[in-house]
């Protein structure tokens, strides 16, 4: 089970940070057949001086680059289709067993362009809120947790 993270922002020295690596160590310790890398654009390469159209382009293509038709390319948007971590746990139990890979694509600030959406194989939503897209970064790793700690019936998730 390889899990990825495509996200635009680089945590710094943070609680967040911590969080995120707290997170990652924990899916590790779950199994030796477990995954998990996180690649990422840092904020700098994203020109804060273009127009919001311009960001979106730029962030577009830095996710063109990292979508693979081998992996199962799961896109966070407001836009998606809402689901609990039962149905978090069945979408890696049954799509990885036909992708070597599953990988999460969370935007910047601005979202994604449609076209981008496009091509992506499911897109889910963690909610009608708004998210820091920092924050959603630590959100999904605790639901990837969850997810595989349900699949492998840890105790984590209680009923």
């Amino acid at each position: 089970m390889n899990l990825g993270i495509i996200s635009i922002g680089k945590l710094k020295n943070s609680p967040l940070l911590e969080l995120q690596n707290d997170y990652k160590k924990r899916i590790l310790k779950l199994g030796k057949n477990i995954g998990i890398n996180n690649l990422q654009i840092k904020e700098g390469l994203i020109s804060k001086k273009n127009s919001i159209d311009a960001r979106k382009i730029e962030e577009g293509e830095f996710f063109e680059k990292n979508l693979s038709k081998e992996s199962y390319n799961i896109f966070l948007d407001e836009t998606g289709d809402q689901c609990n971590s039962f149905e978090v746990s069945e979408l890696l139990s049954n799509k990885l067993m036909d992708s070597p890979e599953m990988v999460f694509f969370i935007g910047g600030p601005d979202g994604f362009k449609k076209e981008i959406l496009s091509q992506s194989d499911k897109v889910i939503s963690f909610g009608r809120v708004t998210w820091p897209h920092m924050l959603l970064r630590i959100m999904l790793l605790e639901q990837l947790y969850r997810a595989v700690t349900i699949i492998k019936n840890h105790p984590y998730h209680r009923n």
